[in-house]
């Protein structure tokens, strides 16, 4: 019997079985790169947003979804937490270019830098991040 197929050595086999945690190398191309530093528009305009603030986390990655058809600014891009609970908008100067890229098909995300409590206002800063997946 090879080196591989014996199963009390660590070989091959015992990589493949259920309770082996894998490193995560699903896309070894892909790649971070930071856009832009703001801060999350209309948290005051947010119905539950003091219930969900104590859950928030600095680091935590939130989702970013575009709304083109919003009567408001057409470049609005909305902001959501892991849960889906929808934070506030990126602010109207800083979407432009990103609403274009997510127009494009490129994968935009933001990560919570820092939650400040401001009287009524829930200030939540982010970065905003475009997901790479190109080949280096």
């Amino acid at each position: 019997m090879n080196e591989l197929t014996k199963p009390e050595q660590a070989g091959l086999l015992s990589l493949l079985r259920q309770d082996t945690v894998l490193p995560d190398v699903s896309d070894p191309y892909s790649r971070e790169i930071l856009l832009i530093e703001t801060q999350v528009a209309g948290t005051t305009h947010v119905l539950g947003i003091e219930e969900v603030a104590p859950f928030l986390t600095e680091g935590e990655t939130l989702t970013l979804k575009r709304v083109p058809d919003n009567p408001s600014d057409p470049w609005a891009i909305k902001v959501f937490n892991a849960d889906g609970f929808k934070l506030g908008y990126v602010p109207r100067g800083d979407n432009l270019i990103l609403a274009r890229l997510m127009d494009a098909g490129k994968e935009l995300f933001a990560r919570l830098t820092e939650k400040i409590w401001n009287g009524q206002w829930l200030r939540l800063r982010i970065q905003i991040f475009l997901r790479d997946r190109g080949r280096s």
